[in-house]
């Protein structure tokens, strides 16, 4: 991934920094609709990094009303990890807002990929 940036009107490309990648990262899970939920794979595949990315910056969130975390799972469709409150809590609010399981895992219904989403 790379990041552009402008100084004195010219522009200047550079490998992009962790921090970016989470904000991207980020931007992403905030277009996760109420009810829905999507893989740690489908943004990894987005932005062209491993799914552990994206893990590991959500795992650093410290916007989750923000950032909707909680509505990004396993490409199984297996909750996966939450480190706020642990995965009862991760799925009490996935049903609050909607999302239906199926055998522990979520209901095909409720799973999108996130590039869908930037079509």
């Amino acid at each position: 991934m790379i990041v552009l940036i402008e100084r004195k009107g010219a522009l200047r490309v550079r490998r992009a920094e962790l921090s970016d990648v989470c904000e991207a990262v980020y931007a992403l899970t905030q277009l996760i609709p109420v009810g829905y939920v999507t893989s740690y794979k489908s943004i990894a595949s987005v932005l062209g990094v491993h799914p552990r990315v994206v893990a590991l910056c959500l795992k650093h969130n410290k916007k989750v009303v923000v950032v909707p975390c909680h509505r990004v799972v396993y490409s199984s469709r297996r909750i996966g990890g939450y480190s706020l409150l642990g995965l009862s809590f991760k799925k009490k609010l996935l049903e609050i807002e909607g999302v239906v399981f199926e055998d522990d895992a979520v209901s095909p219904e409720h799973f999108i990929d996130i590039s869908s989403l930037l079509r």
